[in-house]
């Protein structure tokens, strides 16, 4: 498998992490954010492991998105390192498991506990979501966040393939339509965004190691893995009381790359509900003003290249 390289500036992820566990002010997410380095867009793999983390210090995480075969446009996939994850804290909205392959789309119907698919826990950590429950990441953008629970250090099974996403919107519950049929995915709503255009294909597919973290690694899910930010631009002229339904399926490249099945703990998403100010003794201002001054000193570069 071809891999392609990742560059990134730990600083900025870490605050990045800070604020969407503690949901803080949207101007600083902003501005972070806009400072995460982008890989060129391609087709095919996304390969974020490496199957070595590095240690402590640059270096660790990037972002790219796909080039072609998807629906829908300008969704990005970049590495995330949320501190604390797992239940409890994280707050997901769709939790699924099984050995091997697995999918699962949220939703609050399915009965207690076991719901469609794959999922589990409903209605709890898996339920219905409504467009006004999506908050901007960044300004144009709502943000999706994955808590891969995999074997941890030293085995290779902690990696996971993430094999298809697809979003959609609905004015009504229509889950009922598909239940456990997978085949029947696409009736769920108007289809807002797919990774690979084609429901049955895997062609796109993106590569993560849930042990990576920042300086170091974790076993289980004691650190999120993957963000999706996904153009609000895409969800047209959805309500905010419109449902939203996020289907995916992981681990079907396992053929392929031995490892990447799923084979261990739940998977889990959540999104990104918007910032809430939080009292913190001053320490949101610190870190605006770190994110601030790769800012300050590119424009001090631009106007000394001026003079």
């Amino acid at each position: 498998m071809k891999k392609f390289n990742k560059t990134g500036t730990m600083t900025l992820r870490r605050v990045i992490g800070n604020l969407l566990n503690q949901r803080r002010f949207l101007p600083i997410l902003a501005v972070a954010a806009g400072l995460l380095p982008t890989t060129a867009a391609f087709g095919g793999a996304i390969d974020f492991t490496p199957l070595d983390p590095p240690p402590e210090g640059p270096g660790y995480g990037g972002s790219a998105s796909f080039a072609s075969g998807t629906t829908g446009s300008g969704v990005i996939y970049t590495t995330a390192d949320t501190h604390p994850a797992g239940t409890g804290v994280f707050e997901p909205f769709l939790t699924y498991q099984n050995k091997g392959i697995e999918s699962g789309y949220n939703a609050s119907q399915g009965g207690a506990g076991q719901g469609y698919l794959d999922t589990k826990r409903v209605p709890q950590w898996n339920h219905d979501l409504h467009v006004s429950d999506l908050g901007e990441f960044t300004p144009g953008y709502y943000a999706f966040e994955l808590d891969a629970n995999e074997t941890g250090t030293g085995n290779i099974n902690r990696i996971l393939s993430i094999d298809q996403i697809r979003i959609y919107t609905s004015d009504k519950i229509t889950s009922g339509l598909v239940q456990d049929n997978a085949s029947a995915i696409d009736s769920l709503g108007t289809l807002r965004y797919a990774q690979n255009t084609a429901l049955g294909s895997s062609v796109n597919w993106v590569l993560i190691d849930a042990s990576n973290s920042e300086g170091g690694q974790t076993s289980g899910s004691g650190s999120s893995d993957m963000l999706v930010l996904v153009p609000k631009s895409l969800f047209g002229d959805a309500k905010g009381t419109d449902l939203v339904y996020f289907y995916t399926i992981n681990g079907v490249h396992d053929a392929a790359l031995p490892g990447s099945k799923a084979d261990a703990g739940f998977e889990e998403w959540r999104a990104f509900a918007g910032p809430t100010a939080v009292p913190d003794g001053g320490s949101t201002l610190l870190l605006l003003g770190s994110a601030l001054i790769p800012l300050g000193l590119l424009r001090a570069r631009r106007e000394s290249n001026k003079a």
